[in-house]
């Protein structure tokens, strides 16, 4: 047997992402850690209304269009979506966490919102 011994001391690796009441949509630790986006510090939105999918793209080009700036803390990244949030009437009510995926094809976190 090869045991290996977990000594890690994060909060979480679970991916996930929440849409906030402050109309930020944030992503914890685990999803920056799994999605590497210490070394991004934009991302560009998008939205899929047929499926209620938000689409994270990460981005180091900060004149690309769209670009919204990845604010980093101790415990994740957020990122100031209110705009996005109103016109594509995504609730923001009260904070919601939902699970946070990678798509290899698309190069972006995928965020299942419904």
């Amino acid at each position: 047997m090869a045991f290996e011994k977990f000594t890690e001391t994060a909060r979480s690796y679970r991916a996930k992402a929440s849409i906030r009441s402050n109309g930020t949509v944030g992503l914890n630790g685990g999803a920056v850690n799994k999605f590497d986006l210490d070394q991004y510090d934009w991302a560009v939105l998008f939205f899929d209304k047929e499926h209620n999918l938000i689409g994270i793209k990460p981005t180091k080009n900060e004149k690309d269009e769209g670009t919204h700036k990845i604010n980093k803390g101790k415990t994740g990244a957020w990122i100031a979506a209110r705009r996005f949030l109103d016109y594509y009437e995504v609730g923001t009510a009260k904070t919601k966490r939902f699970d946070a995926t990678w798509d290899d094809k698309e190069k972006m976190i995928i965020v299942q919102i419904a």
